[in-house]
């Protein structure tokens, strides 16, 4: 049902990473309020924490597990975003969680116990290495940090403790995964799969061939009703009212005389004039070196020969392209200031710094003139228009905002901001109306979805960027249909066409139910398919490679696939999709070579057992651990919380 959460915890390898996703929900939403469904803002676990799991005397929460499994939602939703708590907890969701996040606490435990610590150190560039801490110029940035911690409600100490145990984890299994190798004698075996080629038949049964029968019953098509009731559930639908705000919707004044001189004299660097020099320099310990250098120089000698002489290389004497702040930065303001006021090919009595004694002359002198405020004029305005463009959006963002935290509507804030509100009828998360049809979902729509599936309908409205620092809506939630089976009688047309597909389609795979058993006793799939009741298509031949279907983004069908899992001279059945009927596959030759076995083709089957090998390496290590620091599981507080999680209500 969710399998791409189960993936995520699928091998012990995989732990590491799970680990990571565990720690970093923990670290992002440690205080998050977790409201019942379809509920308000107080949180349903708030009444007091049952434990419901420990390892090594730790007890672990109901409340710290319904966060981290809240967050998961959150997370699988971004897959599938109709998904619910409920099949959330029916697809094991709340199982697998419990079990990893007690498994990171024996391994932690384990790590204590053996004197593995994490140092802050480690920690601290950890933390200046999550882009989220970071700021414009792409380094760790204090404020943005502090910023950071405050929305999540977070204390910079559960961060770090978050951290600490998500790094230890990883330098336990990291080199557990990190070791394994298989032999290149297990390994040639199965390359040679990759080698094989397969032939077959695939005969199609069609649902189509088979006569319709009579309309159901009213019992029947209740019976089908109720046995396929999910075919028949719409999913968890929304309706929204949002309006949308940009650009066009404030107005943008013409920046001032005084701002674009403002702005030309504030880049000085781009328009002003500038000045490079390149010099040769010398740094000598002793002052009457440092004399005897300059006056050899001065009295005609060579600077670079000279500075050769005493040991130094040619390329260590030139500084080129120095600006008066550069080069003051790797001297001293007195040398800098000596070096630009001196003129091309000057050459500078010893000066004393930090480093030594400097001689140094003026090789080169590059000047660059001022650009006239007149020429770059347009380009001023347009770039002094778009900000002051961006500081009427975000200011208008900001007036909506506090509006909102004060009190006001949804229809206040459009109707003082002159907004245009446009409402949906009850959509599911693809922006569809299973209830309206021919509604149409603008393009507008879809991002605002992502966000309106995380709201209540009681919340306040929120503000949202639809395109990055471009266009933004004020998003409101009106309504919340949760997931549940349509009414028969309206939709009973359909339910009868669909009994009609599947009894066809249970018919069609009785008769190649019987075609598969008379291929397996030897009787030929052409003899077999004349023999049925109703007229078949012929057999179709199927040829491939177990290389081939192996490469990643091929699409396969299904019963090519089926002839690399059957044996030669068998037949097997493939269903097809929406009670179309049924393929007969029969597999009839394997070829194989193993003199096509290449070194490259070793390697690489290698290196995907390597993986398999790791998990299972990683796997033999966790239930180590676990056999010395057992986890004791609370399974009537792992129950109630189940219940607590999908209702918001206690058993």
């Amino acid at each position: 049902m969710i399998s791409f959460f189960r993936n995520l915890f699928s091998s012990k390898l995989g732990l590491i990473f799970a680990m990571a996703f565990v720690a970093l929900i923990a670290a992002a939403f440690a205080l998050a309020d977790i409201s019942a469904p379809g509920g308000g803002g107080t949180g349903f676990l708030g009444r007091g924490g049952n434990t419901v799991a420990t390892v090594d005397g730790v007890e672990v929460s109901d409340e710290r597990i319904a966060q981290l499994v809240t967050r998961a939602l959150q997370n699988a939703r971004e897959e599938q975003p109709g998904l619910d708590m409920a099949a959330l907890v029916e697809g094991g969701g709340l199982d697998e969680t419990i079990e990893q996040y007690m498994q990171g606490e024996a391994l932690s435990a384990f790590g204590r116990d053996y004197g593995i610590l994490i140092s802050k150190r480690l920690i601290d560039a950890t933390i200046a290495e999550i882009p989220a801490f970071q700021g414009l110029t792409g380094t760790f940035d204090e404020p943005t940090f502090r910023q950071v911690l405050a929305q999540q409600g977070l204390s910079e100490d559960e961060l770090r403790t978050d951290l600490e145990r998500q790094t230890l984890v990883g330098i336990l299994l990291g080199p557990v995964a990190a070791s394994a190798r298989v032999p290149a004698a297990i390994a040639r075996p199965y390359a040679g799969l990759l080698l094989e080629e397969r032939s077959g038949q695939v005969a199609s049964i069609p649902s189509s061939a088979v006569p319709q029968g009579n309309p159901p019953s009213a019992q029947e098509l209740q019976s089908f009703y109720n046995d396929n009731i999910q075919r028949y559930t719409l999913p968890e639908r929304r309706s929204v009212r949002y309006a949308i705000f940009s650009l066009d919707d404030v107005e943008v004044p013409a920046p001032t005389e005084e701002r674009i001189r403002e702005y030309y004299e504030a880049n000085s660097d781009t328009y002003g004039g500038s000045q490079t020099r390149t010099f040769q320099q010398i740094i000598l310990a002793d002052r009457a070196d440092a004399r005897a250098f300059y006056e050899a120089v001065e009295g005609g000698a060579d600077f670079g020969r000279e500075a050769v002489d005493r040991g130094f290389t040619l390329p260590s004497t030139q500084v080129s392209g120095a600006t008066r702040e550069s080069f003051e930065r790797s001297t001293s303001e007195e040398i800098a200031a000596a070096a630009f006021a001196a003129s091309e090919g000057a050459l500078l009595e010893p000066i004393r710094s930090g480093l030594g004694w400097h001689v140094i002359r003026v090789a080169d002198v590059v000047s660059r003139d001022a650009t006239p405020l007149g020429s770059v004029r347009p380009e001023i305005v347009q770039t002094l228009t778009a900000q002051l463009g961006n500081e009427a959006l975000a200011q208008l963002y900001l007036d909506m905002e506090n509006a909102i935290e004060d009190g006001a509507s949804f229809e206040e804030v459009a109707d003082d901001k002159g907004l245009t509100i446009v409402a949906t009828p009850l959509v599911s998360p693809n922006g569809l109306a299973p209830q309206q049809p021919d509604f149409r979902p603008t393009a507008d729509l879809q991002p605002i979805l992502e966000l309106a599936f995380t709201l209540d309908d009681d919340e306040d409205a929120v503000l949202m960027p639809v395109i990055v620092d471009e266009r933004f809506a004020m998003v409101d939630v009106v309504e919340i249909a949760r997931s549940a089976p349509q009414p028969l009688d309206s939709i009973r047309r359909f339910v009868v066409r669909d009994f009609i597909a599947d009894r066809a389609a249970r018919r069609a795979g009785a008769i190649a139910r019987e075609i598969a058993a008379k291929v397996n006793d030897g009787m030929p799939l052409s003899q077999a398919l004349a023999e049925a009741d109703v007229d078949l298509p012929a057999p179709q031949p199927a040829r491939a490679t177990r290389q081939a279907i192996s490469q990643a983004g091929v699409n396969v069908p299904e019963p090519v696939r089926l002839l690399f899992r059957m044996a030669a001279n068998t037949a097997k059945l493939v269903r097809l999709p929406r009670d179309q009927g049924w393929y007969v596959v029969v597999l009839d030759e394997i070829q194989s070579d193993p003199d096509a076995i290449t070194s490259e083709i070793v390697e690489a089957t290698r290196a995907q057992f390597a993986s398999v090998t790791a998990d299972e390496y990683a796997e033999q290590f966790v239930n180590a651990v676990l056999a010395d620091y057992p986890i004791e599981r609370n399974e009537e507080a792992i129950e109630a919380l189940a219940e607590r999680l999908v209702t918001g209500r206690s058993n």
